[in-house]
């Protein structure tokens, strides 16, 4: 492999998560090793990008916690550290050679943070101190592992790394570099105490290194100490040696290359959003629109830069104060949102950005150029947690805590109104605008606790005088809410309203009458469990739910704190799917949020560690039937589980055929794609040969048509 050739493998080349814990490069293979948070192991060959799955750690049954937290190779060998011991990997054949479990009096499946394998002795880095063990020993037994913790001169019992070089052995505990002398451990003097994030010895033996969030700290054989401060905005957190190249993994600006004698570096960061922390997504039919601030954030000084972000045609563009001026006074960057023309996006603290769809002008909306106010303790810091457009394309906005929290920019202007209605509390919080143009607005305590749901009804967005409200809570007379934290909001195809809350989620089922209706129109429906054996009668009861959003079969997709996500059918009665780290490719059950690509069905999920995808089978309906597209095309059976029928109305009746005209299926679809199994009405596999599929739009009038070939 080229050393200025850069090529990326995500996880649909077939890389099994995006967020690998361990990675390795097995030079004499030309293999690269990844290892993840659950114990599987991704084999990648450079050469053809081909991919080979490791799972026997991940099968371990005897301990629950199985991530991998480092590699070592060594004399054929792949030494695997794990949460629960070290297993070796024989390089050959992949296949599992040894497993050490019970590494001396340490505790049996103790958490193994790093090893290294040299001159025949294994060095492990663990939750309880360092481990070694001659390999001419039998290491099965634990009497043949010494172990070191803090009475032996360590600052802790935990140990995060090791290193070796020039025939010692180092070791890093509390941030602070150790190196092992006549069988007792000593501070090194020369690496700074207490600030050390990264140990690595340069494998040509010409230096071990230091590095601290900002500088790195080179020794060589000499005992010469050099400190090196590569020009990086972020914080160092990684570090490996490479000849005269200083190696830097970063917090958010990707991987930084020192060279040495050319005192230069240079920067690797593919196209990705700036952060992996995704809090808000929107989309428009075309791009992806995501922005970084989590909810009421606190001070971290290792993401000091929260913008946002924006895909299209298979490129990232970052937004951020680094890479825009007009942003320079922008931090964090919290709700999105959009009318025809803008992206509006909501920041902690500095206001309202407008970003044009097309000419990509930006402005910044602040308490110094407008009428927005900031929270009661400082005007000035204007907090906007929720942003919507009405039906004329005039923009909401809340701004938290403030004097005045509803605010309202007119469509063509550029001016901002505080709504100075009848209605108004400093504890406005999200913002959902409905269909009939009503704001439903969650209301919260400063610490961030519910206080229930105000409906308001603003009229003429310029005048106070036509304005109703209804604000509901959890008592049964007055909106039966399940829960006064409410958190999202949808609405669906029938024009329901569904709300999410901290216990479970409920409908409004006449959002229109809500206002202008009594007590009936303005009690919450909770979804009741058409499963009547199950444990509680109502679907998803005390589910923290932190997102939702509708696709084009009116079924509802969910997501939850830390329980993943949940697909339901229309009325949400049923659970039609079940999505988790643990069973599929989402890559965090802390879910903020979903939006999805109506003309696609493209599902897209924001989380804590990043943005996963998920192709969902409905998609937005044709205007008219014509040509169907089939595929897999042709199916088979061995191979294939589902045929996808594309290019459909709203409502749309299909029928299967064979070449005798003989119907062997009949199908019913909503929106504008369907899948089949492939089976006849009986459940049975049909014969091989051509099939004919037929479209009928519910009225009878248009008519589309395709045809399948089936191998048995």
């Amino acid at each position: 492999m080229e050393s200025n050739n850069v090529e990326i493998f995500t996880t649909m080349d077939g890389l099994y998560r995006s967020d690998p814990t361990s990675i390795i490069y097995d030079e004499e293979n030309e293999r690269i090793f990844t290892g993840y948070i659950d114990g599987t192991i991704d084999v990648i060959e450079v050469e053809d990008g081909l991919f080979t799955r490791l799972d026997d750690i991940r099968r371990v049954n005897r301990f629950s916690s199985k991530g991998i937290n480092g590699f070592n190779i060594y004399n054929g060998n792949l030494y695997t550290a794990t949460q629960f011991g070290i297993v070796v990997y024989d390089l050959q054949n992949l296949t599992v050679q040894n497993s050490y479990l019970k590494l001396g009096l340490f505790d049996i499946g103790i958490e193994v943070n790093d090893i290294i394998v040299e001159a025949d002795t294994v060095y492990a880095a663990t939750i309880q101190g360092v481990a070694t063990g001659e390999l001419s020993d039998n290491l099965f037994e634990s009497s043949n592992w010494i172990v070191y913790n803090s009475s032996d001169g360590l600052a802790s019992n935990r140990v995060d790394q090791v290193a070796y070089y020039n025939g010692e052995v180092y070791a890093l505990s509390e941030q602070t570099v150790f190196v092992h002398e006549n069988g007792t451990w000593v501070k090194h003097v020369q690496f700074p105490e207490g600030e050390v994030v990264k140990i690595h010895s340069n494998l040509n033996g010409q230096n071990i290194g230091a590095s601290t969030l900002s500088s790195v700290i080179l020794i060589d054989a000499d005992g010469n100490s050099t400190t090196y401060s590569p020009n990086i905005e972020s914080s160092i957190s990684e570090l490996y040696l490479r000849g005269e190249e200083i190696l830097l993994g970063t917090t958010n600006e990707g991987l930084k290359v020192y060279d040495i004698q050319n005192n230069s570096t240079s920067t690797y960061l593919p196209s990705g959003p700036y952060l992996n922390f995704i809090n808000d997504t929107i989309t428009d039919g075309t791009k992806v629109i995501a922005t970084s601030t989590n909810e009421f954030p606190s001070a971290d000084p290792l993401n000091p830069i929260r913008g946002y972000y924006i895909f299209s045609d298979g490129e990232w563009k970052n937004y951020n104060r680094n890479t825009r001026n007009e942003l320079a006074s922008i931090q964090t960057v919290y709700i999105a949102g959009q009318s025809d023309t803008d992206y509006y996006f909501g920041s902690w603290g500095h206001g309202v950005i407008k970003q044009n769809k097309d000419a990509d002008e930006i402005n910044v909306y602040n308490a110094s150029n407008s009428n927005l106010t900031g929270v009661f303790a400082n005007p000035n810091y204007v907090v906007v947690s929720g942003i919507g457009a009405d039906r004329n394309e005039n923009i909401w906005a809340i701004s938290y805590n403030s004097e005045f929290p509803l605010n309202v920019k007119l469509r063509d202007s550029d001016e901002w109104l505080t709504f100075r209605g009848a209605v108004g509390s400093e504890n406005y919080y999200n913002l959902f605008i409905d269909a009939f143009d009503q704001k439903w607005i969650s209301l919260v305590t400063e610490s961030n606790s519910g206080l229930g749901l105000l409906i308001v009804d603003t009229g003429d967005a310029v005048d106070p005088n036509d304005d109703r409200s209804v604000k509901l809570t959890s008592l049964q007379g007055n909106g039966n809410l399940p829960d006064e934290k409410v958190k999202s909001f949808i609405q669906d195809k029938r024009d329901e309203v569904w709300i999410g809350t901290e216990r479970g989620i409920a409908r409004f089922i006449f959002p229109e009458l809500i206002i202008e209706g009594g007590n009936n129109e303005r009690q919450a429906q909770w979804l009741i469990n058409a499963d009547t054996t199950a444990a509680s009668r109502f679907l998803l009861r005390d589910i923290n739910v932190s997102a939702m959003a509708v696709n084009d079969a009116n079924q509802k997709w969910i997501g939850s704190e830390n329980q993943g996500l949940w697909l339901l059918n229309e009325d949400g009665s049923r659970i039609e799917k079940r999505f988790t780290s643990e069973n599929s490719n989402l890559i965090s059950n802390n879910i903020n949020s979903i939006a999805i690509n109506n003309e696609t069905g493209e599902v897209f999920i924001s989380t804590a560690l990043g943005l996963t995808s998920y192709q969902d089978i409905p998609k937005a309906p044709v205007a008219e039937i014509e040509k169907l597209k089939v595929f897999p095309n042709p199916f088979e059976y061995a191979r294939h589980n589902q045929i996808i029928i594309e290019g459909l109305s709203q409502a749309t009746k299909i029928k299967i055929l064979g070449v005798d005209g003989f119907v062997v299926n009949e199908l019913q679809a909503q929106g504008g794609r369907v899948s089949w199994d492939g089976y006849d009405h009986n459940g049975n596999e049909l014969g091989s040969g051509v099939y004919f599929v037929i479209a009928y739009e519910e009225s009878g009038r248009e008519r589309g048509t395709g045809k399948v070939v089936i191998v048995k």
